[in-house]
């Protein structure tokens, strides 16, 4: 694997790259925020004004540290915005999310410079040609679809990175096979979910990342769960959640929304047939094994073991990660002890014992 590297940057006195950083995590989170508010919203031109200005000021301070394999992306990233605001590139849901993934990835690369003086082309040359494409292309409505194929390479990217992640980080990748038609409805589903996420103001890779330790926990089980149901249930659990985006400062229907919502979204995937088990997952993720869940008020065996497993793996990475979902926080030991907590309340102990085990895993991984 090939590498570049920023020798000015890295020459650079250590406060001034840490304040780097800092400015750069403050200009995302208000890219972010902006972007949420064209999905949740509506589009505007004065949203656009303040997105682009912000991108220009990330690249701006990122030109004048030396970062300029880096100030490229940023610049064509840039371009496509203010093509936006010229009115020949249309602002598309696709493209609103892959801002926010181009911007999460340069942060990335920006973090492997800091941390080791070198950062992966790869990565850097799939986000400069993906944009570069966009960019370019004279047909507008071609340009939802090309970021389309750029996020997906985004995500597989991101696969492989762990998969050469150590020698035993490969048993952390659980493949799953889908029917063509399971395929086409997963696909679906990830694309609600991750539009949700950014809604509802979490990370855009939140949703890879409760699928990947579901899967990772169901396979240290002697009798798991359906994988193909497990994925669909951990894209849609949330989808019910859409309803507070409504209730604005009401704080009484935001309560009521956060009680219907595992009805809600089982309710929402139900329409696709063939997703039974998945629907009873979703709509079971919040009860409890001790019967003080909602919002039936289930108790034991009567609940899913594949909702208690998207209920674990819900619980850690939202503690560990948090909305943000900028990088693996130290929280990870208190995460792991809250679900262990929850043994015999929350969770049957015997499911305890497989999260666990998908943890040590993980940290394995995290080590090496």
């Amino acid at each position: 694997m090939s590498h570049f590297a920023c020798k000015e940057f890295s020459a650079l006195e250590k406060d001034l790259k840490d304040d780097l950083l800092e400015c750069y995590v403050e200009a995302q989170q208000e890219i972010e925020e902006i972007i949420n508010s064209i999905e949740g919203e509506g589009f505007s031109f004065d949203k656009l004004d303040e997105l682009f200005r912000s991108l220009h000021s990330m690249k701006g301070n990122c030109s004048v540290c030396f970062l300029d394999p880096l100030v490229g992306v940023l610049h064509k990233l840039e371009e496509i915005v203010d093509g936006m605001r010229g009115g020949y590139i249309q602002y598309h849901h696709h493209l609103g999310n892959l801002i926010n993934v181009v911007i999460e990835k340069v942060y990335s690369l920006l973090q492997q410079i800091y941390q080791s003086h070198v950062a992966e082309s790869e990565l850097r040359d799939i986000l400069q040609q993906g944009l570069d494409g966009i960019y370019a292309e004279e047909d507008d409505a071609e340009r939802p679809k090309l970021a389309a194929v750029l996020l997906k390479q985004c995500s597989h990217q991101v696969i492989e990175e762990e998969e050469e992640d150590g020698r035993d980080a490969s048993s952390l990748i659980i493949k799953v096979e889908y029917t063509d038609q399971q395929q086409t409805d997963i696909d679906l589903f990830a694309g609600f979910s991750h539009k949700l996420n950014r809604l509802l103001g979490y990370s855009a890779e939140r949703s890879e990342r409760i699928l990947k330790l579901c899967q990772l926990i169901n396979a240290e089980l002697r009798a798991p769960v359906d994988p193909c149901q497990l994925s669909a249930a951990a894209y849609m659990h949330n989808m019910g959640m859409a309803l507070i985006l409504n209730c604005k400062d009401d704080e009484v229907a935001k309560q009521e929304a956060t009680m219907n919502h595992p009805m809600v979204g089982a309710k929402l995937l139900s329409k696709h047939e063939g997703w039974e088990d998945a629907v009873d997952m979703v709509k079971a993720h919040k009860e409890r094994f001790d019967g003080t869940g909602y919002p039936e008020g289930l108790v034991g065996p009567l609940i899913p073991q594949g909702a208690f497993i998207l209920s674990m793996a819900v619980m850690f990475i939202d503690s560990v990660w948090g909305k943000s979902g900028s990088e693996y926080n130290k929280s990870a030991m208190r995460a792991v002890q809250s679900v262990n907590f929850e043994s015999g309340k929350g969770f049957p102990q015997h499911l305890i014992e497989s999260f666990n085990a998908a943890i040590r895993k993980v940290l394995v991984a995290k080590r090496k």
